[in-house]
C-alpha cells in the first residue's frame, strides 16, 4: 500500500557529498555551524529531510543536489542574527521575533553576492512563505512561492518540531506531522512534500522496529540461558558442587568470577530490557499506525494542481 522510499544518504560520494560543496559554501556553513550545535544540527537535520523527498519523489541528481544545497544554504542568514537571540533558552519576544525572522533576508543577500549561489537566493528568502500570503518576509502566495521553497518549508518545519532545541524536547513523528496538516488544512503550505517524507519516516520506523523485534528474540533466548544458570547455581547451592554440574556450567563458558549473584543481576536486568523492549515495540507499532493514516490523510489532501504543475529550479517534474 506504501511505496518504498530510500533514502538518500547526503554523505555518500555517489550521492550528495558534502566535498561536493563549493568551498566559499561551506565557509558560510563552516560561519553557521559554529554558532550553536543546535543550529549546526538543524542546518544537517533539513539537508537530510530533503534529501529523503528528493530521493522518494524520485528526482535525479542533478536537481537532487540543487535542492540539497538550497537546504544547506536556507538558514544561512543566521549569522548575522545576534547570538543573544538565536541562541535564547526560551520563547523570543514580539521584537526579538521580527529580528529573527530577518534571517530570511540577509540569506538572500550573501546567497545573491556569489554569483553561482544566486539560484539559491530564493530559498534563504522564500522558506518561511506561507501559500495564504502569512508568511514572511514578503507575504507571497501560492503561485508566486518558488516550489523548491516549498519543499525545503517542510523539511525545516520537520526538523523544527522532532529535534531536541535549548528550550524544548523534539515532538514524535504523529505530533509533527499532525501539526503539518494543521498547516495545510488551513491553506498555509501544500500536502505532497510532507506525504513524500511521511512515507521516508514510515520505512524507518518499520526498519526500527524489526531491529526491536529481532533485539527482543535474542534478549529472550538469553533469557532462557540465564533461568537455566538460574536452576544450575541453586542446585549447586543446595546440593554441592558436582561433576555433572560442573559439566552443565562449562557449555555456557562463563567468564571468571561469574556466580550466582551474578546470574542473579543479570537475570533482573534482562527482565527489565525485555519489558521495555515490548513496551518500545508496542508504541513504535501505534506510531507506524498513526503515521500510515496520516499519509493517506496527506495524500488525499493533494490537489491536482499541487501534484501536476510542478517547477523545481525551472525544470517540470
Amino acid at each position: 500500500m506504501f511505496a518504498k522510499a530510500k533514502q538518500l544518504n547526503i554523505f555518500e560520494r555517489s550521492k550528495i557529498s558534502y566535498a561536493e560543496i563549493d568551498k566559499e559554501l561551506k565557509v558560510e556553513l563552516a560561519v553557521l555551524g559554529g554558532l550553536d550545535i543546535f543550529t549546526n544540527a538543524h542546518v544537517l537535520g533539513v539537508a537530510n529531510n530533503t534529501s529523503k523527498i528528493c530521493e522518494a519523489m524520485g528526482f535525479d541528481h542533478a536537481l537532487s543536489k540543487q535542492c540539497i544545497l538550497g537546504a544547506y544554504m536556507h538558514d544561512v542568514g543566521k549569522i548575522k542574527i545576534p547570538s543573544n537571540i538565536l541562541q535564547k533558552n526560551g520563547k523570543l519576544t514580539d521584537e526579538e521575533f521580527e529580528i529573527m525572522k530577518l534571517h530570511t533576508v540577509y540569506g538572500y543577500e550573501i546567497c545573491m553576492s556569489y554569483e553561482q549561489f544566486k539560484y539559491l537566493a530564493p530559498i534563504a528568502r522564500y522558506h518561511h512563505e506561507n501559500l495564504d500570503g502569512s508568511g514572511y518576509p514578503d507575504h507571497l502566495t501560492d503561485d508566486e512561492i518558488p516550489e523548491e521553497a516549498k519543499l525545503i518549508k517542510i523539511a525545516d518545519i520537520w526538523d523544527a518540531l522532532t529535534q531536541r532545541r535549548q528550550y524544548k524536547e523534539g515532538f514524535k513523528p504523529s505530533k509533527a506531522a499532525d501539526i503539518l496538516l494543521g498547516d495545510i488544512k488551513k491553506g498555509k503550505t501544500g500536502s505532497k512534500y510532507l506525504y513524500y517524507l511521511l512515507l521516508c519516516v514510515i520505512d524507518e520506523y518499520e526498519d526500527k522496529n524489526k531491529g526491536n523485534i529481532k533485539e527482543l528474540k535474542e534478549t529472550q533466548d538469553h533469557l532462557v540461558d540465564l533461568k537455566d544458570l538460574d536452576k544450575i547455581y541453586k542446585q549447586i547451592y543446595d546440593r554441592g558442587y558436582s561433576e555433572s554440574l560442573a559439566k552443565k556450567l562449562k557449555k555456557y563458558e562463563l567468564p571468571a568470577g561469574y556466580d550466582l549473584s551474578t546470574n542473579t543481576n543479570l537475570l533482573a536486568k534482562t527482565n527489565k530490557k525485555i519489558e521495555k523492549l515490548i513496551q518500545v515495540i508496542k508504541d513504535t507499532q501505534d506510531e507506524i499506525v498513526t503515521l500510515k493514516k496520516q499519509c493517506k490523510e496527506a495524500k488525499s489532501l493533494i490537489t491536482r494542481k499541487e501534484e501536476w504543475n510542478v517547477s523545481l529550479f525551472g525544470r517540470k517534474i
